[in-house]
Formats: C-alpha cells, sequence, structure tokens
C-alpha cells in the first residue's frame, strides 16, 4: 500500500512538472477545421507511448508539424504521467492519432473529433488542477467527426491482429475465435469493440499467444494434453476451482473436440481458453446467492443458456 501511495505521489509530481512543459506554453492555432492530412510513405509505429493500438504504421509530417517521428515523440511523451494515470480511456488513443497518426494507403487518418472530446472530458478537471488549460492546438473543435468510427468487426479485428504478428508461424486466429474473443469484451453486445477495448483485447491475445509458445517452444506449433491442462490451470480452470470446476470427464469432451492426432494448434488453444473464460463470466454474472449449501450454482434462463454455449 505504502508503494501503491508513493508511486502515485510521484506520478501526480511528475505530472505537474511535465504539464508545466508541455501545456504551460500552448501555441496558437494558425486556422480553424482539421488539418489537412499528411501523405507519404506507411512506416512501422515505433513511439514507445502509442504501441499496442489498433494499427502498427503511421506517416509524417504529423499535423503539428514534426517531421519524423523521433521529433514526435519526444513531445508526446510529456502526456506519458496522463496517460498512466488513466484520467481517460480514450487520452492514448487521441494523442497518439495527433502526433502519429495511422496511415492508411500512404495518407493519415485525419484525427476524430469525438475521440478528443471524450478524452478532454475525463482529464481536463487534473489538468486544471494543476492551474493549466488544454493545449490550444489540441482543441477538439480543430478536428471533424467524418474519420470517428463506431467500432471494430470481427473481420477488421481479425486482420489487426494478423498486421499486429498476432500468428504463429503460419498459424492465424480463424474468424471464429476472434469473436469468442470478442464476447470477453464486447460490454455492450453491439458486436463492435471501440479502440479502447481492442486494446485490452489485443493485451489479451498477447498473454496467450506467450503462453503457448512457452508450453510449445517452437517444437510442433501445438501443445500436448499434460501442457493444455497446465494452461487450463494458470486461468483458473480446474476441478479445484469454485467459479469454473473443469472436471476430468469434461476436460476429455474438451480434448476430444478440439485435439488433433493428440495436440492442441494454437487457434483451438486461444478459443479454448477464451471461451471458457466468457463462460466463467456468464457464470459469475448469473451466480446465486444465499443458498442453503455449501455449493455454488446459477441461475439461466433458456435464451441466456443458448447464447451463452453457442459462442
Amino acid at each position: 500500500m505504502q508503494f501503491a501511495r508513493d508511486t502515485s505521489s510521484f506520478l501526480l509530481l511528475t505530472l505537474g512538472l511535465l504539464l508545466s512543459l508541455s501545456l504551460g506554453h500552448p501555441e496558437k492555432k494558425e486556422k480553424e477545421g482539421n488539418p489537412p492530412p499528411s501523405t507519404g510513405t506507411c512506416e512501422p509505429l515505433q513511439i514507445p507511448l502509442c504501441q499496442g493500438l489498433s494499427y502498427s504504421h503511421t506517416v509524417m509530417p504529423n499535423m503539428l508539424g514534426h517531421a519524423n517521428q523521433e521529433d514526435a515523440g519526444l513531445e508526446i511523451n510529456q502526456f506519458y504521467p496522463l496517460v498512466k494515470v488513466r484520467c481517460s480511456p480514450e487520452l492514448q488513443t487521441f494523442i497518439c492519432s495527433a502526433y502519429a497518426p495511422e496511415c492508411v494507403n500512404g495518407s493519415a487518418k485525419p484525427v476524430c473529433r469525438t475521440t478528443c472530446e471524450t478524452a478532454k472530458l475525463g482529464c481536463i478537471g487534473l489538468i486544471n488542477k494543476f492551474g493549466f488549460s488544454w493545449p490550444r492546438k489540441l482543441e477538439c473543435e480543430s478536428f471533424s467527426t467524418e474519420s470517428c468510427k463506431e467500432g471494430f468487426t470481427a473481420s477488421e479485428i481479425q486482420k489487426k491482429l494478423v498486421e499486429m504478428g498476432h500468428a504463429v508461424e503460419e498459424q492465424v486466429l480463424s474468424l471464429q475465435t476472434v469473436r469468442i474473443l470478442m464476447s470477453l469484451k464486447d460490454d455492450d453486445r453491439s458486436g463492435k469493440l471501440n479502440d479502447h477495448k481492442f486494446q485490452e483485447l489485443q493485451s489479451y491475445v498477447s498473454g496467450l499467444k506467450k503462453e503457448f509458445l512457452d508450453y510449445q517452444r517452437g517444437k510442433n506449433s501445438a501443445v500436448n494434453e499434460r501442457q493444455m491442462k497446465n494452461a487450463l490451470a494458470a486461468h483458473g480452470i480446474n476441478a479445484n476451482n469454485l467459479d469454473l470446476r473443469l472436471n476430468d470427464l469434461n476436460f476429455s469432451l474438451l480434448w476430444d473436440r478440439y485435439s488433433t492426432s493428440g495436440q492442441i494448434n494454437y487457434d483451438d488453444f486461444v478459443a479454448i481458453l477464451a471461451r471458457l473464460e466468457t463462460l466463467k463470466e456468464r457464470f459469475k454474472s448469473h451466480r446465486m446467492t444465499n443458498l442453503p449449501c455449501d455449493c455454488v450454482m446459477a441461475s439461466f434462463s433458456l435464451d441466456d443458456f443458448i447464447r451463452d454455449t453457442l459462442l
């Protein structure tokens, strides 16, 4: 707890210092309206603060006049404390879209005004607390809503995961597996994920990929029965877990369904863990309380049961 308090105090002190540098002397906008997108050659996104977003390539110069990523990175790092304290889940997306815009066919994708407004709404109170104001060159009125996107579909997410390297050799995640993964983050059941939720999904997939590689160590690009059991146990999915019991019979059913020649490949490995994680969360949301026994039970309607088991 003391470490957490010390870390929080350090972040706030650093935040105050950096805000004085980045927000203390705002630049005047030369003109209203969304700045024209830059055109050039797409290049890999290398700015550390912008890693893990829904895109992996940018284009320079940016709308703020930075000629390269190195110059843009020096300035964007001033916002690190704000991103770290998570005053808004959209801040990182907004800042990166301005300083290191997504490259689409050689052109910079324009900044979305809605993303800007959400980021500003969440962070303006903290910024004002230190006596500063939102940077004029990043005023939301400068941007349009034309580039705003409601969310990424399953097919778009599948493509982005491939582009970001979430494959094992020639194995990529199937569309069905991506839909299962989306169910973990699609809170409003819209069938789409916004950039923030995509970042969470991408981080989750990155962790599963690392686990898979650790188990199979590049030998056969697959895991065996013992390794699959270890993976499930590592995720709290075993016979001793009250939230999600997986006895020997159920594991055998699972193994018979997914394994081929005594092994499970990368796509099925991810699908199994994501599916069981989803079912565990669904079970928790329907969990019954004050039971007259030392047991764990849940109540489902037929519609809920069909939907959840069809995932």
